[in-house]
């Protein structure tokens, strides 16, 4: 019931007051096999297309007989996009039958159910939308003390169990302690999970304006996509600023190529690492879809920016032009009237004496007709507006393409005379089309905090002189091809610097302290090492090969025919090692590499992966090399990615380590933006430190009032808080934290031993207690936090824990110690771990019978109602019960699994327990051969299994057995559980 009143029934309430029907489940279910509301479909498709039945009936069918899994689910989101094709048996023409009318959202029926018992009323999802009988979004409550995972976790589940449901379910809803959506993809362990916020304090009221009828056919039409990796299907689905700035960006496109207004540019600011590639994508697929057949330019300044912004619209399956010359440039802005479609170029092939003709043939044609010059339907999406806007090249551009609109996407504007991102593409009174600020994306949780530290700073870093030399210097803001074209003087300055950065005896001092860094602090995660220049990148791999393994470290970087000779002896080093293969193919094998497996650790770099390099196993950047301004924040986010495992994020911080010396003046370093701009950008470890001791002292608080003590009754006591609180899933997540923040902080962490290794006793005894987990079992369950963990055993005495809170097994032995014990509270405890250990470990039929008696006393025990003796003698009954259970099994010789099948069975049948064990045994050799490791996983098999089962219940038991559909699904879970 609390279910119903904090989740369900708040949750339809604000669904019903934005446009959506509601219905009980029982009510609208017209079909248990079978997901689709066919009749309110048909009814609809009749209303929505002009069709006869037996084309509603064919276009119904298509639906049903597409198959679950990858291919089926991608062809259903098609259809739900762009409707069904019916081939005419005439003529061979091709019909389209809409199933959602998305120019009429009134013409459609939304309809909101809950408690929707498919298939066979086994699995009831809590709440499912329906858009013209399609189910589209299923919502599963939480009550509110819950975590979303649960629910998560619970959608995840279903997946698996119902998987003609789930080819048309386009995403999940998850609302406990908050409200989470996801993309549905049944065939994926995991998959991103976001929040939808918006202006209200409440997650409902920010989830119903996702799920309010307008947005989410919105969302379904043009922001929904699988997108394709390696031969693996992920699905995109929009975070709530990526859906903001597109709205945005389309109204003002769309509305100036109507002539509906004359503002055509604007500027997108978001973070480094919030999404900004797929916020053009989506922009450009709904420009587009509006427009009919527009022009569309996305506009880099990088070949590997090009190269990645080619590589997702291809994975998200959108037809799209790399121009490759100048050549080919011309040809798409002289054809016709210019050619259409969506094209990516680069910014230098905008070369004003290579198409100086071009645009005076433009001028001339301009007059009488319609050319790319004037017309308004032109459309170029900058990425990283701010590098490359403001000279020759853009001017030629603009010139050029007179009449388009312009939108600019970066994460580092530029604000300053003869270089200003806002005035080149926003107004006076609006700098900005959209804005998602660094402390935004940290909150969200799509970025993780920066924090940086100064390591050898007196003996390594820049002199004060130096520092402030380069820091007024414009050379850095000038593109690498065109600086041998300035100053003499500017540049015998910069010259000095970087030759007192390559000296090789700091390098090689800088090198050790890498090392001895790596591997106490930052280790199993990813680093990289930013040098001065491609010779320095050489002298760091000869350094960081003498005190690391060579695997450790690649270099990753161009090389040209004039190179010096460390570089060139270096460049046939590599060639050999990697069997002579392309320097692009090498480049792109590393970078998997670093991504993929557990070598190389470490990357060298001087200009390549500082933008656009997405890895959130990167975790630590040794900064060797002075940047500023945008190329500083550029640089510094490559670190800020969260890296998840299991579903959570265990990277706490990004970490700069500053070598240069740039960070102690970072106000002088970014003093081109506002300071609230940048607020948040990075942080000093000193305040990772306060950070820290925030979290144990908020971590304490869960303990307000017990004694803080090694010994075993105060430990025991922490957990019982723990338990009876119901705030083991808060604590567990803070705790985690605080271990990473605790091995991070290495060097300066001795001030928080002392609680840090009380907090860890506490987390792994109520592991071990309450949950039934060895203390190592974190490291036996991620082999990547095995390294990780190895500090732990510095801190705390796991071995300690293993034998004063053992994993209790209920037997004879047990129970007689627990009956003896005079202190019935500690006897309460021992025996509520022990029961709730064997329930969660036996999960299925064969414990469903005591799961709510368990229940109860826990709650009554939280509640403090009723007295510990009466609920002691409740809890013991439960462990008896148990007991005489695994009496009976051991006295049949049955393996847990034959006794759970005879138990479930026997609930169903009547027939001697003998005879049952002899039909159990029969079974199991007929599904022994599609019982392999992890069959549970594929859907096909599970399949076979439950038609082999019910094959099996009908020839042994037809006419005697209550419930075939019923002991089909228990013996069905059953086997998914043990066997």
């Amino acid at each position: 019931m609390p279910e119903y009143e904090q989740c369900e029934k708040p949750t339809i309430e604000r669904l019903t007051s934005r446009g959506w029907h509601y219905k009980r489940g029982i009510e609208v279910l017209e079909d248990e096999r079978e997901p689709l509301l066919a009749s309110r479909l048909r009814r609809a498709l009749v209303r929505i297309n002009s069709i006869s039945e037996e084309e509603v009936d064919e276009a119904i069918n298509i639906l049903k007989i597409t198959p679950s899994g990858v291919e089926g689910s991608r062809k259903v989101l098609r259809y739900i996009k762009e409707g069904v094709p019916l081939k005419d048996k005439e003529d061979s023409t091709v019909k389209t039958v809409q199933l959602i009318d998305y120019e009429n959202p009134d013409n459609n029926e939304f309809l909101v159910a809950n408690q929707v018992g498919y298939p066979f009323k086994t699995k009831i999802p809590d709440i499912v939308l329906y858009i013209n009988g399609i189910p589209l979004v299923i919502i599963e409550c939480k009550r509110l003390k819950k975590s979303w995972k649960e629910a998560y976790r619970q959608i995840k589940g279903y997946e698996k169990e119902m998987p003609e449901l789930f080819k048309y379910v386009q995403f999940g809803v998850g609302i406990g302690d908050k409200a989470v959506y996801f993309p549905v993809v049944p065939w994926l362990k995991d998959v991103p999970v976001y929040e939808w916020k918006g202006e209200s304090f409440d997650d409902l009221d920010n989830l119903a304006g996702l799920l309010a009828p307008s947005t989410l056919l919105d969302i379904l039409r043009y922001f929904i996509f699988y997108r394709e990796n390696k031969g693996v299907f992920t699905k995109v689905l929009p975070r709530y600023m990526q859906y903001r700035a597109v709205g945005r960006v389309v109204e003002r496109a769309v509305s100036y190529a109507k002539g509906e207004i004359e503002r055509n540019k604007g500027l997108v600011w978001h973070w480094q690492g919030s999404g900004k590639t797929l916020t053009m994508i989506f922009s450009a697929y709904k420009i587009k879809r509006l427009l009919g057949n527009p022009t569309i330019f996305f506009v880099v300044d990088r070949r590997e920016l090009e190269e990645q912004l080619a590589g997702e619209l291809k994975a998200v399956g959108l037809s799209f032009e790399v121009i490759s010359s100048i050549k080919g440039l011309r040809e798409v802005l002289m054809h016709s009237d210019g050619e259409r479609g969506i094209f990516i170029t680069l910014i230098h092939k905008f070369r004003e004496e290579e198409l100086r003709e071009v645009k005076e043939a433009l001028e001339r044609a301009s007059k009488r007709r319609k050319t790319i010059m004037n017309r308004r339907d032109v459309i170029a999406f900058i990425d990283e507006g701010h590098r490359t806007q403001y000279g020759e090249l853009a001017s030629t551009m603009r010139t050029i393409l007179k009449n388009a609109s312009f939108f600019a996407f970066t994460g580092t504007p530029i604000a300053k005379k003869e270089r200003d991102t806002y005035a080149t593409f926003g107004y006076d009174d609006e700098p900005y089309l959209d804005r998602y600020f660094i402390i935004d994306s940290i909150a969200d949780g799509f970025t993780v905090k920066i924090a940086y530290q100064a390591r050898l700073e007196d003996e390594v870093g820049l002199r004060k002189e130096d520092l402030e030399a380069f820091l007024t210097s414009k050379l850095e803001e000038i593109p690498e091809e065109y600086r041998e074209k300035v100053e003499e003087k500017l540049k015998k300055r910069l010259n000095a610097i970087k030759l007192f950065l390559k000296n090789p005896k700091r390098i090689e001092k800088i090198a050790e302290d890498i090392a001895k860094h790596y591997r106490e602090s930052v280790e199993p995660f990813k680093a990289m090492v930013v040098a001065v220049d491609r010779e320095a990148c050489v002298l760091y791999k000869r350094a960081l090969d003498r005190v690391l393994p060579r695997e450790y470290s690649e270099v990753v970087m161009t090389f040209n025919q004039n190179d010096p000779e460390i570089v060139e002896r270096y460049h046939d080093e590599l060639k050999k090692r990697f069997q002579n293969k392309s320097d692009e193919e090498i480049r792109e094998e590393i970078i998997a590499a670093f991504r993929n497996k557990r070598h190389p650790k470490i990357l060298i770099v001087t200009e390549m992966l500082l933008t656009g390099f997405d890895a959130p196993i990167l975790q630590t950047m040794y900064l060797d090399k002075p940047l500023k301004e945008h190329r500083l924040l550029q640089a510094i986010a490559r670190t800020n990615r969260p890296f998840f495992k299991n579903g959570e994020n265990i990277k706490a911080f990004g970490l700069i380590v500053d070598y240069v010396g740039v960070f102690k003046n970072l106000k002088k370093a970014l003093e081109i933006y506002d300071e609230r701009d940048i607020n948040g950008v990075a942080y000093d470890v000193d305040k990772i430190k306060e950070e820290l001791r925030d979290r144990i002292n908020k971590a304490m608080n869960f303990f307000e009032g017990a004694v803080v003590s090694d010994d075993r009754e105060a430990i025991m006591e922490a957990v019982r808080l723990l338990f009876q609180n119901d705030t083991w899933q808060e604590f567990q997540k803070l705790y985690k934290e605080i271990r990473y923040y605790y091995k991070l902080l290495k060097e300066d962490r001795w001030q928080f031993k002392d609680a840090f290794s009380w907090l860890t006793e506490v987390y792994y005894a109520y592991n071990s207690k309450v949950n039934g987990l060895d203390p190592e079992i974190e490291q036996k369950m991620d082999e990547f936090l095995s390294e990780a963990l190895q500090f732990i055993h510095e801190t705390v005495d796991v071995g300690r824990i293993r034998s004063e809170f053992p994993i209790i097994e209920l037997d004879e032995e047990f129970l007689k110690k627990v009956m003896k014990k005079t202190h019935k509270e500690r006897a309460f405890y021992d025996l509520l771990f022990a029961v709730r250990h064997y329930i969660n470990t036996h999960k299925g039929p064969i414990t469903e019978d005591l799961v709510e008696r368990v229940e109860s006393i826990v709650e009554r025990w939280k509640r403090r109602k009723e007295d510990i003796e009466l609920l002691y003698e409740e809890i013991l009954g439960v462990a008896q019960t148990i007991r005489e259970r695994e009496k009976e099994r051991k006295a049949l010789n049955l393996s847990e699994l034959e006794y759970s099948l005879v138990t479930v069975v026997k609930r169903h049948v009547r027939s001697d327990t003998q005879k049952l064990i002899g039909d159990i045994k029969d079974l199991l050799k007929e599904t022994e051969e599609s019982r392999f490791p992890r069959w549970q996983e594929k859907e096909d098999v599970v399949s076979a299994v439950s038609r082999a089962i019910m094959l099996f219940l009908v020839r042994r038991y037809q006419g005697r057995i209550d419930n075939i559909i019923k002991a089909r699904d228990e013996v069905l879970e059953v086997l998914k559980r043990w066997g």
